[in-house]
């Protein structure tokens, strides 16, 4: 079990609702459930087993965890529009040249924010060699033996970053709404070619097939990361140098928001 994934092992009342649907309603297109006896020793080989065929027919592929959270923020998210082919085309044709921007203004606010409630403490702290990498994905449901519904969907678009046109799944707590998910996603993508693969209520892993590989870049990567979900930080690795530690050579990126 991962280290990340460790820190937020969550035990859940087994639903008795099927959510399936709503989210099936909401995104509609190309899914099929998975099966989790057939996958939890492979969910890494299936992911880019999809991906590798979603580049050469023009989709990309999402495993999403169904959980109440996600069927609720999902249908809120598609209610509260009133033409939903319209909002869709509105944010794939929207600017999202921001990523970047968006992040470093995140950052400065997450430390700001930090200083004045922490003090003096130092949010970067050192790096841990001892601390292992990341290069499998986790599903939240099985940390616990939490068995729910998984599918994948196949996004009928090219662009990963785009997915959250599909699957609205932001926009809650301080987790980012889906238009600066997008920009966040195609900057990363543009650099190291992180795409979405899993997500969960509360959760996003995403595949990062070109990890950083020296310190350097791997705390200026952490600081990214601490921006997009500060949770990962403040409630997981506890400093972004720990963080950075994490990520040198890791292949998936685990985000989770409180």
């Amino acid at each position: 079990m991962s280290f990340l994934s460790n820190l937020f092992r969550k035990k859940e009342k087994k639903d008795k609702v099927d959510y399936s649907k709503t989210i099936i309603d909401a995104i509609g297109g190309d899914h099929e459930e998975i099966k989790w006896n057939n996958i939890n020793n492979g969910m890494m080989k299936f992911f880019l087993s999809e991906y590798e065929k979603g580049k050469q027919n023009g989709y990309t592929p999402v495993i999403l965890c169904v959980d109440r959270l996600l069927a609720e923020t999902i249908d809120y998210n598609y209610r509260a529009e009133n033409d939903i082919t319209q909002y869709r085309s509105e944010l794939l044709s929207s600017d999202l040249s921001y990523g970047k921007n968006f992040l470093k203004n995140r950052l400065d606010e997450q430390l700001e924010g930090f200083k004045e409630f922490e003090g003096n403490f130092d949010i970067y702290g050192s790096f841990d060699d001892s601390l292992g990498r990341e290069n499998s994905f986790t599903s939240p449901h099985l940390l616990d033996n939490f068995k729910e519904k998984a599918f994948l969907f196949r996004i009928p678009t090219a662009n990963p970053w785009e997915v959250f046109a599909w699957i609205p799944f932001g926009g809650w707590n301080e987790c980012p709404v889906e238009k600066d998910m997008m920009a966040v996603c195609k900057y990363w993508y543009e650099l190291y070619g992180a795409v979405p693969a899993m997500i969960s209520g509360d959760t996003l892993q995403m595949y990062c097939p070109s990890p950083v590989k020296n310190n350097d870049d791997a705390v200026k990567l952490a600081e990214e990361h601490y921006a997009f979900c500060n949770d990962i930080v403040d409630q997981g690795a506890g400093e972004i140098n720990k963080l950075a530690s994490i990520l040198i050579d890791s292949t998936v990126w685990y985000f989770w928001w409180d």
